[in-house]
């Protein structure tokens, strides 16, 4: 007697060619990326005669977007400290992000470089880890 399986075939994607610009500008060299996570703080409303715990939803978090990069600052533009992440970190500056994954939705948020880690391992390439704060509301385009 035949063996049939009709398991159902997974929706998932591949990851790979998600970019993220800055201002219109891709950022090059990018390896794993972490988007932003989102998260809402239950706040306790539970009273002194309630019987059971209650809860209101706080207000709409996001974390760090966070990613590495081959790291090339003296001739990478989108890195650089002329006009690329070095100089947003320098200045501070809020700016566009966008992050564009392979099935071409985009989610869109202002915010700002808060961190720029490089490392030069003794037998590997140079590389950035880099996190960028997002602030304010965000939109997310299927």
């Amino acid at each position: 007697m035949p063996s049939i399986s009709l398991g159902l075939e997974s929706n998932g994607i591949s990851a790979h060619g998600t970019i993220i610009s800055r201002n219109g500008t891709e950022i090059a060299e990018l390896k794993d990326i972490t988007p932003p996570p989102l998260s809402r703080n239950p706040i306790d409303t539970t009273t002194h005669n309630s019987t059971d715990d209650s809860f209101v939803v706080g207000i709409r978090r996001k974390g760090e977007l966070t990613f590495m990069v081959n790291f090339i600052p003296s001739i990478e533009p989108s890195q650089d400290s002329a006009t690329g992440l070095i100089k947003a970190w320098n200045d501070g500056s809020k700016d566009r992000y966008n992050i564009l994954y392979p099935d071409g939705s985009d989610w869109m948020f202002s915010g700002f470089v808060s961190n720029i880690a490089p490392t030069a391992p003794v037998d590997g390439v140079l590389e950035a880890n880099i996190s960028i704060r997002p602030s304010g509301g965000h939109i997310f385009m299927p």
